[in-house]
């Protein structure tokens, strides 16, 4: 199978069934061998019942539920080990993405990249958090893992399987590894690329992401991977120090 799409969810029942939709039809228009894996990470809504009947309906449909909240980057994480396809897309399920755009990070995935970010070029969330963002990624992502990326924090990315998969990407005792799954790619030695993305208004549902937490917990998670990676990171700026060769 080429592709599974991923969609991470939470309380989004209005939302999955159109976004199912929508990336059934990519496929059935661009001919692309695929399968949608919903990802529900402890709902509290009718987004459960509304994930089983849509797997009901569709046999490129399946859905893993956690009993529980468990968080955004374990839900990551079971799309990495639950996916069929060759390229595991990851999309968050409140329809701000545009499925069309699957074909592109399917493309540079064939051009021999491991990874494929998206760019929220022209990003529809408020300032206060465009704003911690950019900070986020000039700070930490580009000065600190000299990456080349500018929206490290998009939910739709791109990577090869058998990679993501054997990056050990753990969050046991991280409240978001997420936040740093593109430095972590790197230091394992993934090749990254990133390509600008449509970024929509949600249409219904709501955040839950607190901006006033979210810098604190950054920091702390960041503080514990440079303490995980050490060494790894060491040899990164020894590389840097170095220069090409």
């Amino acid at each position: 199978m080429k592709c599974t799409t991923v969609l991470l969810i939470k309380n989004e029942e209005e939302n999955v069934p159109p976004l199912t939709a929508d990336i059934l039809d990519v496929y059935k228009e661009f001919n692309i061998d695929g399968e949608v894996l919903l990802v529900d990470d402890g709902s509290t809504d009718r987004t459960p019942a509304v994930c089983d009947e849509l797997v009901a309906k569709n046999e490129r449909v399946r859905v893993v539920h956690h009993g529980v909240n468990k968080g955004r980057s374990y839900a990551i994480r079971t799309g990495f080990l639950e996916a069929k396809g060759d390229v595991v897309i990851i999309m968050d399920g409140d329809r701000q993405y545009e499925p069309k755009q699957i074909p592109q990070f399917l493309a540079k995935i064939d051009e021999g990249y491991d990874v494929v970010t998206g760019w929220r070029h022209q990003r529809t969330d408020t300032f206060i958090r465009k704003f911690i963002s950019k900070v986020y990624n000039k700070r930490i992502i580009q000065k600190r893992f000299g990456l080349n990326v500018k929206d490290q924090n998009s939910g739709f990315k791109a990577f090869r399987r058998e990679k993501a998969v054997a990056m050990d990407f753990n969050p046991d005792g991280y409240k978001g590894l997420h936040r740093f799954i593109l430095p972590l790619a790197s230091l394992k030695g993934l090749k990254i690329a990133e390509i600008p993305i449509v970024h929509y208004a949600r249409p219904s549902g709501k955040s839950y992401i607190k901006f006033y937490t979210v810098p604190f917990i950054t920091l702390g998670d960041f503080s514990k991977f440079k303490k995980d990676h050490k060494e790894e990171m060491k040899a990164m700026r020894s590389r840097k120090d170095q220069g090409p060769r």
